[in-house]
C-alpha cells in the first residue's frame, strides 16, 4: 500500500514540512518534487488500522504543521501519485480497483505529472511526450479510461515505448520501484579529551580514532572526501580551525591522517588541545579505469601525501606548476597547483588510409595499359 502527498500551490509551502510528514510515517519515502511525496505505508495497518485511519492520520499530521494537501492511498504507487495530483482530499483505492478509479481522470493529468526518476524511461524526452499528447487529442482521447483501452502493440508501433509507459501509469500499474530519499547525512565526529594533547603523536592516535568510522561511513555510501575539516578547541577557550581542499575524493583513513598531521605541523595551534572535530564534506567516489597500454602511476592518495609533504617542508607558495601571466615584466609568472588526477589515456586516432580500388577500376585501369607484348 502507497499513500501521497500533494500540496497545492502556496505561498508559505514548506517543503520541510512536507517532508517531515512523510518522515513521521514510513521511513521509505521517495521526494518527487517539492509539492509531491509518496510513501511506502505497507504494515501500518498493524499499528494504526485500515487504509482510511491511515489516511486520517496523515492529514491530521499535515494539518497539525499547518499544510493544506491531497491525500491518496492506494495498492500502485501510480494510482496515489495521479489521484493526488487530480483530486482534492481524501481518496481510497481498494485492491484490484486501481484501473476502475482511474478511468475518469482527465488524460491531461500525464502531461502535468513531472515523471521523476524513478519512473522516467529512458525514451521519456519532450518531443516524444508532445507527440504523444498531439496524437491523444487527434484521436479524441480524453481520459485515462479511454488511453488504457487503447491496444499496447498498435500503440507502441505508432507511438514509441514511452506511450506504453503512460499507458502503464494509466492502468495503475507501477513501472519502477520506490527509490527511498536519503537524508543529507553529516560527516561529523568529535572528541572530548581527558588530558590536554600538545604533540603531534598523541594527536595522530586521536585522529585515527575520529577518521576510522567517519571513513567506514563514506565506504558505506560511496563517497570520498572533498573537504577535510578540523576543529581544535584549545585549554584557552579559542578555536583553531583548519580546512584541508583535497585535489581528488579520498577516503583512506591513513592518508587523511598524514594530511591532517603535515598540516599541523606547518599551522601548529598556539595551545594544548582538549577537544577534537573533524567535519568532512563529500563528494561521490572515484572510479578509476585501469589500462593495459600505459605506465601505472602513482595514486591520487599518495600525490595528495607527497604533495603535503613538499608544502610543510617548503611552503604552499612554492609547490606547483610554471604558468605564464599577461604582463610586461620580464619572466613574470604564477603557479599553479598539481593535478592530481590523471586524465583517462584517449585511443590514438588511426592514420586516414587510401581507400582500396575497387575490382572494376584495377580492371578498367588494366585495360587501359596493355602488356609489352601486345604493343609490340
Amino acid at each position: 500500500m502507497f499513500a501521497c502527498l500533494y500540496q497545492p500551490a502556496a505561498p508559505d509551502r514548506d517543503v520541510a514540512a512536507l517532508l517531515a510528514v512523510a518522515r513521521e510515517f514510513s521511513p521509505r519515502y521517495e521526494r518527487h518534487r517539492d509539492d509531491l511525496v509518496s510513501i511506502d505505508v505497507s504494515g501500518l495497518d498493524r499499528l494504526i488500522g485500515p487504509p482510511a485511519a491511515i489516511a486520517r492520520e496523515l492529514r491530521r499530521d499535515a494539518d497539525a504543521r499547518g499544510m493544506h494537501v491531497h491525500v491518496a492511498l492506494a495498492p500502485s504507487r501510480a494510482a496515489a501519485l495521479i489521484l493526488a495530483l487530480a483530486r482534492p482530499g481524501m481518496t481510497i483505492v481498494a485492491p484490484g480497483q486501481e484501473r476502475e478509479s482511474l478511468a475518469a481522470v482527465p488524460v491531461a493529468v500525464l502531461r502535468n505529472f513531472q515523471l521523476s526518476s524513478s519512473l522516467k524511461s529512458q525514451h521519456d524526452d519532450e518531443t516524444s511526450k508532445l507527440k504523444i499528447e498531439s496524437c491523444l487529442e487527434r484521436w479524441g482521447i480524453k481520459t485515462l479510461g479511454e488511453f488504457a483501452a487503447l491496444p499496447p502493440a498498435d500503440l507502441s508501433s505508432r507511438l514509441g515505448p514511452q506511450a506504453l509507459a503512460w499507458q502503464a501509469m494509466a492502468r495503475g500499474e507501477d513501472t519502477a520501484p520506490l527509490v527511498p530519499t536519503l537524508p543529507d547525512e553529516r560527516f561529523e565526529s568529535s572528541l572530548e579529551l581527558e588530558w590536554p594533547v600538545e604533540d603531534l603523536e598523541p594527536m595522530s592516535f586521536v585522529l585515527t580514532r575520529l577518521l576510522e568510522p567517519l571513513s567506514t561511513r563514506l565506504e558505506r555510501r560511496d563517497r570520498g572526501a572533498a573537504v577535510l575539516h578540523l576543529e581544535l578547541r584549545l585549554v584557552s577557550r579559542e578555536t583553531n580551525a583548519r580546512a584541508l581542499q583535497l585535489p581528488s575524493p579520498i577516503r583512506d583513513v591513513r592518508t587523511l591522517r598524514t594530511l591532517l598531521l603535515l598540516d599541523l605541523e606547518s599551522h601548529p595551534p598556539p595551545a594544548a588541545v582538549d577537544r577534537v572535530t573533524i567535519l568532512i564534506d563529500p563528494t561521490p567516489g572515484r572510479v578509476v579505469q585501469h589500462t593495459l597500454f600505459t605506465r601505472a602511476h602513482p595514486t591520487p592518495e599518495q600525490l595528495s601525501t607527497l604533495l603535503a609533504r613538499l608544502g610543510a617542508l617548503m611552503g604552499q607558495d612554492r609547490i606547483g606548476a610554471p604558468a605564464t601571466v599577461d604582463s610586461y615584466r620580464p619572466g613574470a609568472f604564477r603557479m599553479e597547483p598539481f593535478a592530481t588526477e590523471h586524465p583517462s589515456p584517449q585511443p590514438p586516432v588511426p592514420s586516414p588510409q587510401p581507400p582500396a580500388p575497387s575490382r572494376s577500376s584495377t580492371h578498367a585501369s588494366s585495360s587501359r595499359s596493355p602488356c609489352p607484348e601486345a604493343a609490340a
